[in-house]
C-alpha cells in the first residue's frame, strides 16, 4: 500500500530501479522510475533534498504493481489474449495530493507502456478514482489503446473474437464496473497498451479473417 508524502534514498533509486524518462514539470526536473524485479514505478524529483538531515527523492507519484501468470477466476492464461508482452496488473496508484490533476498518473502509464514494452491491467477491484483514472486515459491519451476484457471468458469486448479501443465513453459503464454488493462485472479488466503497436495487431488479424 502506498502512503504519501513518501521517498526514496539515492542509494536505493541507483541499486532498485532504472530511470525510464525524464521530463520538466513546473521549473522541476522528475525521473519515471521502474523497478522490473518487485515490480514498482514512481515519479520522483531528480533534485535531492534533505528530509531530518537525510538525503532523499521526494516521490510525487508512485504505482504498486503485480506480475501474475494468470487472470481472473478461472485461471484464464494471459497467453491467451496476448502474445509476447509483457502483463502486469497495476494494484494502486497514489499522487501526492499537493501534485494531482497535473497529469501524473497518465504520465506514469505511458512511460511504462511506450518505454518498458509493458501492458498494463487493471486490478479486479475498481474505486471512484481508479475508474475515473482509467477512463481519462481512454478518452483523452494518444499514445495508450484500452480494451475491456472479460478474464472469465477470455475475450475481448464486444466478445465476439474482434477487439475494440475503448474511449471512455463507447462501452455501456454497466459492462466494465460493478458497484458493490454487485460483482457481475468482478471478472472485467481494462487492458492498456501500445497504441501503434495494437493498431498493427488489430490490423493483422482483421487480414486473417478476410
Amino acid at each position: 500500500m502506498i502512503v504519501m508524502p513518501t521517498t526514496y534514498s539515492p542509494m536505493t533509486v541507483a541499486r532498485a530501479f532504472k530511470q525510464v524518462e525524464e521530463f520538466e514539470l513546473s521549473g522541476r526536473l522528475l525521473h519515471v522510475i521502474y523497478d522490473p524485479q518487485t515490480p514498482r514505478a514512481a515519479i520522483i524529483e531528480a533534485d535531492i533534498e534533505t528530509f531530518e538531515g537525510v538525503p532523499r527523492h521526494r516521490v510525487v507519484a508512485a504505482l504498486d504493481l503485480q506480475r501474475k501468470p494468470t487472470l481472473g477466476k478461472d485461471i484464464v492464461a494471459v497467453e491467451r489474449c496476448w502474445e509476447d508482452a509483457n502483463i502486469i496488473q497495476v494494484e494502486g496508484i497514489c499522487v501526492d495530493p499537493a501534485e494531482r490533476d497535473k497529469g501524473l498518473a497518465t504520465r506514469l502509464y505511458e512511460a511504462l507502456i511506450l518505454h518498458c514494452g509493458i501492458t498494463l491491467v487493471s486490478d479486479f477491484d475498481q474505486y471512484e478514482g481508479g475508474k475515473m483514472l482509467w477512463q481519462k486515459i481512454a478518452r483523452e491519451s494518444d499514445q495508450i489503446a484500452v480494451f475491456v476484457l472479460d478474464t472469465e471468458q477470455g475475450a475481448f469486448w464486444p466478445y465476439d473474437g474482434s477487439k475494440v479501443i475503448y474511449d471512455g465513453g463507447c462501452i455501456p459503464e454497466e459492462r466494465i464496473w460493478s458497484i458493490s454488493p454487485d460483482q457481475k462485472c468482478h471478472g472485467v479488466v481494462l487492458v492498456a497498451e501500445n497504441r501503434q503497436r495494437a493498431n498493427q495487431m488489430m490490423e493483422g488479424s482483421s487480414r486473417d479473417r478476410i
